[in-house]
Parts: structure tokens; sequence; C-alpha cells
């Protein structure tokens, strides 16, 4: 079965996706974000209570995001319709007593919406997936562990599609060349002892050393220096890397390239450090994170086209070499599988 950037947007609708860091949204605020081609308004209110719902107003389409928080509700910045945080229309202006009917009619479509991981997650369709169970996040331990040092780093916009993200963040030969004034300082492009393996839930890791050179010309930080990778992906789109370096320090990282376009998303991610870590401080690790993620992005740009095709047949996925790109190709076959048993298909 060929598939289509249709299949994959449905199938996407059906997970949980970052919308925003929850610090972004403190109490009274509300955002505008674009999911899955989908423009929401996202509300946080006073009494801590969230809202994801379509950004047009059902009167006559104004950005609710535009709009402000009235008397405990969203109020649309046009002719000052009120909506709870259940999405229900509380109030009409231009009608004394507007009826039941007329207030059922103007219920905005809401979305649920959760609070995990320091991130707003928003699922535009809540039916389960093809195994007949919802799609969950996936357990992190460290995230949530008050030992380790959790901080969150500000999300990214690429102009590229999310696939091209993802290879990006699993590709181990790029560090010496797209990232060669920072993390790739002292990297070898030659890739050695990597192993992958695929879970039964469909998703697969990698565990493999960090490339790193052992130079006397160059002084490398703790953050460049030999460590091991253990890189786990849980699909669609949540991947984390384990690091451990030499001294037994350990970072776990996460990435979650959240769909706006077909050709456009934004990267979402965070960091949890161990204990005791003999390393830069949390701020400067975000510092040193912000400009790797940024040298990311303008690679991910520069790519043709700007999103991988989901079909290997609608001019290929380039010229492939082995090993280095042996993860990335996992990640586009059990993705492929995955889209097509949520269209009840196999390959």
């Amino acid at each position: 079965m060929p598939l289509t950037e249709d299949h994959v947007v449905s199938s996407l609708r059906r997970t949980w996706q970052p919308a925003a860091n929850a610090a972004d949204l403190p109490p009274g605020r509300i955002i505008a974000y674009t999911l899955l081609e989908t423009p929401l308004v996202i509300v946080r209110f006073a009494d801590g209570r969230l809202l994801a719902a379509d950004s047009a107003c059902p009167h006559k389409g104004a950005d609710l995001a535009q709009g402000c928080l009235r008397n405990g509700h969203l109020m649309c910045p046009y002719h000052g319709w009120e909506f709870s945080n259940d999405g229900t229309c509380q109030s009409i202006p231009s009608l004394l007593e507007p009826n039941p009917e007329k207030l059922a009619l103007s219920h905005l479509h809401t979305y649920v919406i959760q609070e995990r991981y320091g991130f707003i997650w928003v699922k535009l369709d809540n039916r389960p997936l093809a195994d007949g169970r919802p799609h969950e996040l996936p357990a992190v331990p460290e995230f949530d562990d008050p030992r380790w040092t959790y901080v969150m780093g500000p999300p990214m916009k690429f102009a590229a599609g999310w696939r091209r993200e993802v290879e990006n963040y699993l590709d181990m030969t790029h560090f010496a060349f797209a990232h060669a004034s920072s993390l790739g300082l002292c990297a070898d492009p030659r890739i050695r002892d990597m192993k992958i393996t695929v879970h039964p839930d469909g998703g697969y890791q990698m565990d493999a050393p960090f490339p790193a050179l052992d130079t006397s010309h160059e002084m490398q930080g703790k953050l460049q220096s030999a460590h091991r990778r253990l890189q786990r992906s849980w699909l669609p789109n949540f991947t984390t890397i384990r690091q451990t370096f030499t001294d037994g320090d350990e970072r776990v990282l996460v990435h979650i390239p959240s769909p706006n376009t077909r050709e456009s998303c934004t990267c979402f991610w965070s960091v949890s450090i161990s204990p005791g870590f003999k390393g830069p401080p949390a701020d400067k690790q975000i510092e040193f994170a912000v400009g790797v993620l940024d040298e990311d992005r303008r690679m991910c740009e520069l790519q043709s086209p700007r999103e991988i095709p989901i079909n290997p047949g609608r001019g290929g996925w380039g010229v492939l070499v082995t090993p280095g790109d042996t993860l990335a190709n996992t990640f586009q076959k059990q993705l492929r599988r995955w889209l097509l048993a949520q269209q009840g298909e196999t390959e």
C-alpha cells in the first residue's frame, strides 16, 4: 500500500504531541500553536485548568488566541463571546438571554490536553491506535527523579519536516562536520560497535560509543568527550539519548519534533542530569545544547526536499551507506510499519 502524507497526519493525530513548555504557559496565559496543520488556542486559566481548542471562534472565525481571559472565561476579541475551560459558550453579549440551543451550537471543538515532563501535550484525535490502546507517553524515570537535575530547553522551530529532525537526531556521522566547532570538535566520522535493537512495541534503540577522537591538540570538554550513547525511540517521534561518561556521570535527553505543517516542525527538548555531575552547570549545558541544535536546524533546512519522502519509490531517501545510515534505515522501516498498521495494512 502506498502511504501518503494524509496517512501520516491522520496517524499522528492519535498521538500526544508537545505544544508548549509548561513554563511558557503560566496561569492566565493564552498562546497559539499549529499542530498537524490545525490552528489551536491553548489556555491555562487562573485556577490552573488547561484548554486546547480550535482557534477559530464559532461565531465569525476570529482567532481566539488573540483574545483574553474575562470573568474566568476565554473571551473572543471580536464580539466578546466567552468560553469556559471545557469549551462551553457561557456568554453571547449581543443576546440578552441566549437560548440553550444557541449556546450548545457555539461549543468550542476541544482536544485532550495534559502536562507532563515540563511540556504541554495535545492529542487531536483521542481514538485508540491500531492495537486498540490509546497512545501514552513513555515512562522516563530520570525525568521524575528529584535526585536528578531536570532542565527544559527552549523550543526551536525548524523549516523542515519532523522526519528530517528525527533522522538528524539519530545520525552518528555528522558530528565532525555539522558540529565541527562545537559537539564535534574531536569527533570521528567513523562509527564502531553500533548495536541496534527493535522492541516489541515497534520502537528501536541504538547502543554505540560517541565517536570521540583521542587527540592531544584539542582540549575537549566533558560534553564532547568519549561516552556511551543509548538512543531509544518510541514511535512515531519520541526519542531519548542516555549518555554515560567514563567517570560514571549520566545525562538523559529527549527530543520530540512536533509537526506544525507537512514541511515544518517545532523541536521540544529537555535534559536530566545525574546527581553530582562533574561538568558544566545546567544553564551552561542548555546554552551549549542550544548552539548544537541550531547547527542541526541549519543542516535540516538545507536538505531537499524539506521532508523525507514517506515512500522509498518516490524520490528515494538518497544514497545510503552502512553502518552510518543503519539507524536512519531502522527508523524509516519501523515508522512505515507503524503507519501501515494504523491504516489496517501490512507490508
